[in-house]
């Protein structure tokens, strides 16, 4: 019964939370997506000719337009991320389990995690968070199953996963699919590494077969072309005004310097002799979405636009490094700050937030007093993480008895997500991040807890010992 009780406690409080008419948003004009009819109607074509971000959430969104219209692609949506938060409690759950939680506490974690104001508020929001949060502990809970009865079946569900990730978030590189390969490997014995390549290897030509596609059309093997951009956002885009002008001036920095990274394409449109470019399709060359009237973040503009930003990154960092190790310092800073202010306009009518503020807000502020308040705001209690994690990579390095294999490798996947995780968020981009650490805040509550537990058993073992 307990290991049911986490999905039926989930559905239960969302029953609630949508009797207290907590909204889901379902907005179809992010930057990160193709016109809505595009996806609809030629949605192939579409995926094949987007070059900005990864086509994952464009691939969700035009089977949901495909199935119903706007209006019932929202109730999908809906549905979907209800299922989704489903599966992602009760995976939790299991991860409790695996890392010696008794089965009562760790469901208890899994449903106590599903309640904090972010996990509520990304619940209701049509964005990959939530979906990414969700594959991320699953992939964590296949990995454990992996190394405790091997098989090629249970591998490619792993990696098949992973590769899911890699297709919908760019934080999680090719790179990053390779690295947990070699891990998985390593960490498998001598005579069961075989199983792990066999599984990987689909996933891997799939998820790598997006880099090469991208690298024929557009020049570039990456899965998405706002790479550039976004390391813009935490190296010149954080100069001095003065600094930057100066060197725009003196040829330096390219103009596109002082143009904002979130600047829709039609600002670029003075540089440019015309917008149309012979033979590439109108997803590339319009500047408008025009079904939903966005900017178009997947003009061919921003291919030109963005080799100029990296050219720029690149002077920035050679001329003023320090500069950008506080950058980092303070985008680490701003990685611990409350979840559910992460959007830029998170106070005010523009927020995708505001219906979830408005039925939620009491339980939001007195929560963020609560883990962001001590020992200094925003950071709060997040400034123990360091320790935390230092704690668990020492107890792995020193195997504690009650650690088996699968069980060390679980937290050393654990810790990895988290500071690879950490790591890009702060050292490539910048803005938006507490939202990025939404991502591993599952693993950030189970470290959390084996830490605890295992110090209470370490007080107990010394009190009844004396």
């Amino acid at each position: 019964m307990v290991q049911g009780a986490p999905a039926l406690v989930y559905l239960l409080t969302r029953a609630a939370l949508f009797a207290a008419g907590v909204p889901f948003v379902f907005s179809l004009d992010w930057m990160w997506m193709a016109d809505p009819v595009d996806l609809r109607d030629r949605l192939a074509a579409t995926l094949t000719y987007f070059h900005a971000f990864p086509p994952g959430m464009n691939l969700l969104t035009g089977a949901l337009l495909k199935a119903g219209d706007v209006a019932h692609a929202g109730l999908l949506a809906q549905a979907v991320f209800l299922m989704l938060g489903v599966v992602q409690v009760q995976a939790l759950a299991y991860l409790g389990r695996a890392l010696g939680l008794p089965g009562l506490a760790a469901a208890a974690l899994a449903v106590a995690f599903t309640l904090s104001p972010a996990a509520i508020y990304f619940d209701h929001l049509y964005l990959y968070e939530w979906p990414i949060t969700t594959l991320l502990v699953v992939a964590a809970a296949l990995f454990h199953r992996a190394l405790v009865t091997p098989s090629t079946w249970r591998w490619l569900a792993f990696f098949g996963v992973c590769a899911v990730i890699g297709f919908t978030r760019s934080t999680f590189h090719l790179a990053w699919f390779v690295l947990l390969v070699a891990a998985s490997v390593w960490i498998s014995a001598p005579d069961r590494w075989r199983p792990v390549l066999r599984g990987a290897l689909v996933p891997g030509l799939l998820l790598a077969a997006v880099y090469a596609k991208n690298a024929m059309l557009f020049g570039t093997f990456a899965i998405s072309t706002f790479g550039p951009a976004s390391f813009h956002l935490v190296t010149v885009d954080r100069l001095p005004r003065e600094v930057r002008d100066s060197w725009i001036r003196d040829g330096r920095l390219s103009p596109f310097a002082a143009i904002s990274a979130y600047a829709p394409p039609r600002a670029y449109r003075p540089y440019f002799a015309s917008a149309d470019l012979t033979g590439w399709p109108p997803t590339v060359t319009r500047l408008q979405h025009p079904s939903v009237n966005a900017p178009n973040f997947n003009h061919w503009f921003l291919l030109e636009v963005h080799e100029a930003r990296r050219r720029d990154v690149q002077a920035a960092l050679a001329a003023r490094p320090l500069d950008y190790a506080r950058n980092v310092l303070a985008g680490l800073r701003a990685f611990s700050a409350p979840s559910t202010s992460w959007h830029p306009r998170s106070r005010t009518p523009a927020s995708p937030h505001v219906g979830h503020r408005a039925a939620l807000g009491r339980y939001d502020a007195w929560y963020t007093r609560l883990v962001h308040g001590y020992p200094w705001s925003p950071v709060g209690l997040y400034a123990f993480v360091p320790m935390v994690c230092l704690y668990q990579a020492w107890r792995l390095r020193h195997r504690a008895p009650d650690t088996d294999r699968a069980r060390a490798a679980l937290i050393g996947l654990s810790l990895f997500l988290v500071l690879y995780t950490t790591a890009a968020s702060t050292m490539l981009t910048y803005f938006e991040s507490p939202r990025y650490r939404f991502q591993i805040e599952p693993f950030l509550w189970l470290l959390t807890a084996i830490s605890v537990q295992s110090l209470i058993r370490s007080v107990r073992a010394r009190w009844t010992s004396t």
